[in-house]
């Protein structure tokens, strides 16, 4: 049959893009900021610039919480649901490594 939903979703790789985004939006917004209030005329480059990173942030913890709120929901209902199915063996269970003794 088929897998259950939280094993199909790579929850690992979504956590991990969206934690690297928010860091580096971070990151480059506490820059941003740093150049912006050092003096420069050129200010209103990074207005747009700050913008655009706190969007990035704004979107990224929202993507993250919306991730791990659907970990823990899926993973919760997970354990109620049937069980998955598994696979059929060809063979029976025997182990054909064993040397019969009437042999």
């Amino acid at each position: 049959m088929s897998e259950r939903l939280v094993d199909r979703i790579p929850f690992a790789k979504i956590v991990t893009v969206l934690a690297i985004v928010f860091g580096v939006s971070l990151g480059l917004c506490g820059v941003t900021f740093f150049l912006s209030s050092a003096g420069n005329n050129a200010s209103g480059i990074f207005v747009g610039l700050g913008i655009l990173e706190l969007t990035a942030i704004a979107l990224s913890f929202a993507g993250l919480v919306l991730t791990l709120v659907m970990l823990v929901t899926l993973s919760i209902f997970g354990r109620f649901s049937g069980k998955v199915s598994q696979p059929q063996k060809l063979f029976g269970a025997e182990d054909d490594t064993k040397i019969d003794k009437d042999e």
